[in-house]
């Protein structure tokens, strides 16, 4: 197996959404992103596919994962007919609060089938806990989707910081 990168951003100023494209075919693909901080407190990253380079913000976005924490027993979280699909559970603005993970992506290239993603993550959230994240999630709509949009909070804070990187998976045989 390898990869090949496709898209990739490193932000180094406020910015509250962007987008990567480049998915154009039906392999695999993988979203790694890295020492990701928010300007304020307790926020999330979201992510919604892109059909045609424009974000989808219909109610087709089902998720579940399980929340691990160092402070208690696990929980589990789940959601159905949303409007995008959350990343993270509410990340610190501290230094060292920050979130790391990876997503693949499944057929998003195919538009005969929905997209489906899997994700494992893990940060440091606003209350200077341990928090990893693991699941999936799945878009619920037949079409071609050719890159995702990655949002901070949607609609009340901007990223400070963080590396987004959109790699396509290469097996060989």
């Amino acid at each position: 197996m390898g990869l090949v990168q496709v898209a990739t951003n490193t932000i180094t100023s406020s910015v509250n959404s962007f987008e990567l494209t480049g998915i154009d075919s039906d392999d695999v693909y993988a979203l790694f992103f890295h020492n990701v901080s928010f300007n304020t407190d307790a926020k999330d990253i979201s992510l919604r596919v892109l059909e045609s380079g424009t974000p989808n913000t219909t109610t087709n976005y089902d998720q579940a994962f399980k929340l691990l924490r160092t402070d208690t027993t696990f929980s589990n979280s789940s959601s159905t007919n949303a409007n995008n699909f959350d990343v993270t559970t509410a990340i610190g603005n501290d230094t060292g609060e920050t979130s790391q993970g990876i997503i693949y992506i499944y057929n998003a290239f195919n538009s005969s089938e929905f997209t489906f993603f899997t994700l494992e993550q893990c940060q440091i959230s606003h209350t200077a806990l341990f928090l990893g994240k693991q699941g999936g999630a799945v878009f619920t709509s037949a079409s071609q989707v050719n890159g995702i949009q990655i949002l901070g909070a949607i609609g009340s804070s901007s990223f400070r910081q963080g590396t987004f990187t959109l790699f396509k998976v290469i097996w060989y045989e």
